[in-house]
C-alpha cells in the first residue's frame, strides 16, 4: 500500500512533467494553444496542491521523510507548501487567458508549477546541497516568470531582480562555504543546526551571511531596496505568483532554520529587524497614490510582522515548546492571510492600470469585485473576524513572551497601515470615476479568495494546531 508520503512525491513529480510538458508540446505550435498550456499549467499546479495536501495529512503524526532523509517535512513546512500551491491555483485563475496573449506564456505556464516543485525540496531540505539545488532553481524561474508578460517594464524589473537575486545566492554561497567548517555537510541531522556552535564568531558570522541572503529574498530592511520597483513595475499577473507563492518557500526554509538553530540568541537581531522593516514599508506606503506600490511596500510590512514572530520564536524555543508551536503557527496563519490576499491584489492592480485612480468608482460599477477587494484588504489591516485579524493576534500573543515594546511596534503599525488600506477602500467606494471592469476571471478569482478568507477567519483557532510540528 502506497503511504500519503510515496503519494505525495508522485504527486510533486507530476507536477514536474506538466512544466516540462508545455514547452516540449509548444514546439509543436499545431498541437497546442494557450488554452492547452494554461490546462497543464493547472494540472501540474492542481498536482502539487495535492501533493502538499496529503504532506499535511500525513505529517500530523510525525515528520515525513522522503529521499532517504535527503528531505523531511513536518506540518508547518507542509502547510506553507499548500497555501503557496493555493496561491499559484488563484493566481491562474485570476489571470484568465490574458498570459495566453504574451509572446513566452509556454515560460509562464510552465514555470508556475516548476516554482512550487522546487519550493517543495527548498522548504523540505535536509541536505544542503538539495537546498542549494531548489534556492537556484525557484530563484531562476522567479526571474523568469517576471520577465514573461515580454513589455519593457517587465523585462526591466526582472533584470533588477536577477540583480538582487545574485546578490543573494552569493550570500547563500558564503554561508555554506563558512557552515562547512562547522559541520559537515553530509550529515544530515545538523546541518541547520546552529545552536553547538555558539561559542564560534565563525557561526556568528555565517548566520548573518544566510540572514542576508533571506533578507533580500524577502524583502527585509536594509535589503529591500529592489522590491519597490520590481513589485510595482511588473505586471501584477506575475508579481501576484511570486510575491504570494514564491516568497512562502523562503519564509518556511527562515523558520525552520530558527527553529532548528534554537538560539535564543537571534532573538533581538531578529527584533530589531522586525521593527524597522514594518515601520518602513507602512510609512513608505502611505506616501504611494500607487495599487502596485501599495501592495509592494506592504509586503515588506508584512514580513516584518512575520519576522516578530520569527524573533519570539528564537526566544522560546528551548525554554518552552508550547510557545514555540504558537509563533511556527502565527508565521503560517498570517502567512495564509497574505498569500489568499497578494494572489488576486496584484492581478486587480494590473486589470485596472496600477493607480489608485483606476480604482475609483469600482463599487458602483462592479459591487462583486469591489467588495471582495475590500474583504482582502481588511484582511490584510487585520480586522476581525478575518484571517488577517487572527495571524496578527496570534503574532502578538507569542511575541508578548518575548518582548512588550516589540508587541507595541506591531500594534502601532497595523495602526498606520489603516491610512493607505482605507484610502483604497475609500477610492473603491467612490461615486465618481469610471473604472475598468475586472475581467470575469479575476472577479470570480477575488470573490473566491474573499470566501476563504472569510471561512478561514472562522476556523482558524482549529487550524492552528494542524501547522505546528
Amino acid at each position: 500500500m502506497v503511504s500519503p508520503g510515496e503519494a505525495s512525491l508522485a504527486l510533486i513529480y507530476l507536477a514536474l512533467a506538466t512544466s516540462l510538458a508545455i514547452p516540449l508540446v509548444q514546439a509543436r505550435e499545431r498541437w497546442v494553444t494557450g488554452t492547452a498550456a494554461r490546462l497543464l499549467a493547472v494540472t501540474g499546479t492542481a498536482a502539487a496542491t495535492s501533493s502538499a495536501l496529503l504532506l499535511v495529512y500525513a505529517t500530523q503524526s510525525g515528520p515525513v521523510y522522503l529521499h532517504e532523509g535527503l528531505v523531511s517535512h513536518n506540518a508547518f513546512t507542509s502547510a506553507m507548501l499548500l497555501l503557496a500551491g493555493l496561491a499559484g491555483l488563484f493566481v491562474l485563475w485570476a489571470s484568465g487567458e490574458e498570459p495566453s496573449r504574451w509572446p513566452t506564456h509556454p515560460a509562464f505556464y510552465g514555470l508556475v508549477p516548476l516554482t512550487l516543485f522546487g519550493l517543495y525540496y527548498m522548504a523540505g531540505a535536509a541536505d544542503a546541497l538539495v537546498f542549494l539545488a531548489a534556492w537556484l532553481l525557484v530563484s531562476v524561474a522567479s526571474y523568469v516568470i517576471t520577465a514573461s508578460p515580454g513589455d519593457k517594464d517587465s523585462r526591466a524589473a526582472a533584470a533588477r531582480y536577477v540583480l538582487m537575486g545574485s546578490l543573494a545566492t552569493l550570500f547563500l554561497a558564503v554561508w555554506l562555504a563558512l557552515h562547512a567548517g562547522l559541520v559537515s555537510v553530509e550529515s544530515l541531522g545538523n546541518w541547520l543546526a546552529l545552536a553547538p556552535y555558539t561559542a564560534s564568531g565563525l557561526a556568528v558570522v555565517a548566520g548573518a551571511f544566510l540572514l542576508a541572503g533571506l533578507g533580500f529574498k524577502l524583502g527585509v530592511v536594509p535589503f529591500h531596496w529592489w522590491l519597490p520597483s520590481v513589485y510595482a513595475r511588473a505586471d501584477g499577473r506575475v508579481i501576484g505568483f511570486v510575491a504570494a507563492a514564491a516568497k512562502l518557500g523562503f519564509i518556511a526554509f527562515l523558520a525552520r532554520y530558527i527553529y532548528d538553530s534554537a538560539a535564543p540568541q537571534l532573538a533581538p537581531f531578529l527584533g530589531v529587524l522586525a521593527v524597522v522593516t514594518m515601520t518602513y514599508g507602512n510609512v513608505a506606503a502611505l506616501t504611494s497614490r500607487d495599487l502596485r506600490g501599495i501592495l509592494a511596500y506592504s509586503s515588506i510590512a508584512h514580513v516584518g510582522y512575520i519576522l516578530a514572530a520569527l524573533a519570539a520564536l528564537a526566544y522560546v524555543k528551548s525554554a518552552d515548546p508550547a510557545s514555540a508551536a504558537l509563533a511556527l503557527g502565527a508565521v503560517a496563519v498570517h502567512a495564509a492571510a497574505y498569500a489568499l490576499a497578494k494572489s488576486t491584489l496584484f492581478p486587480l492592480a494590473a486589470e485596472s492600470g496600477g493607480s489608485l485612480e483606476g480604482l475609483k468608482g469600482l463599487a458602483r460599477r462592479d459591487p462583486h469585485s469591489a467588495v471582495s477587494a475590500g474583504i482582502l484588504l481588511l484582511s490584510l489591516l487585520g480586522v476581525p473576524p478575518l484571517l488577517g485579524f487572527w495571524g496578527k493576534l496570534f503574532i502578538i500573543l507569542a511575541a508578548i513572551k518575548y518582548s512588550l515594546p516589540l508587541v507595541v511596534a506591531v500594534v502601532v503599525n497595523s495602526g498606520i497601515s489603516a491610512v493607505y488600506y482605507v484610502t483604497a477602500l475609500r477610492e473603491m467606494w467612490s461615486p465618481e470615476g469610471e473604472p475598468r471592469i475586472p475581467s470575469d476571471s479575476l472577479r470570480s478569482a477575488l470573490v473566491a479568495t474573499a470566501i476563504a478568507t472569510v471561512a478561514l477567519g472562522f476556523l482558524a483557532l482549529a487550524l492552528l494546531p494542524a501547522f505546528t510540528p
